[in-house]
């Protein structure tokens, strides 16, 4: 088996990731478990293929792109919602979920949020070694009147720990 072999992708999933002010749907190619993969410090991007890239604010003049790939960088991401769930050995959320409304700079996420059993609700989310956090059952409301039409609600999302401006019980 060569390199390349190793590194083939396991699974693809379409998603639809949240910038700030932009939204792309497409195809995320996963190699190994979603967690590790998501959250690998050492490739600051993703790949998309497929894809259809919005222009979701006001007057932006990329109101919508058909695009055979994209690159995003990791940090740049608000949100990455997955169409399915996936499985469990897949995802490795945690097993203790709390109902949140987490907010960034341009949507609010309502939706249960995975964290460690003895994890401090004011905490988990700055205090999280992983990039991103895994959230079920997500309803996303943009906090701007968007030109497109927009992804409403995912059954699985994880959010950039960097994007988090603030949480609050629901």
């Amino acid at each position: 088996m060569d390199l390349l072999e190793h590194a083939s992708p396991q699974a693809q999933a379409y998603v639809t990731v949240l910038l700030r002010g932009f939204q792309a749907r497409g195809q995320l190619a996963i190699v190994g478990l979603l967690q590790t993969f998501l959250n690998d410090e050492q490739k600051d991007t993703f790949s998309l293929h497929g894809v259809t890239l919005y222009g979701l604010e006001p007057g932006n003049p990329a109101r919508s792109m058909q695009l055979n790939g994209l690159f995003v960088r990791k940090a740049a991401c608000q949100v990455i919602a997955f169409d399915t769930m996936l499985p469990h050995e897949q995802t490795g959320l945690l097993p203790r979920t709390e109902r949140l409304a987490v907010y960034t700079s341009h949507y609010c996420l309502q939706g249960d949020f995975h964290m460690g059993a003895d994890a401090l609700l004011a905490e988990f989310i700055a205090g999280s070694r992983a990039q991103f956090v895994g959230a079920s059952n997500v309803q996303v409301f943009p906090l701007f009147h968007p030109q497109a039409e927009m992804i409403q609600a995912a059954p699985l999302a994880f959010l950039h720990r960097d994007a988090v401006r603030m949480h609050h019980l629901v």
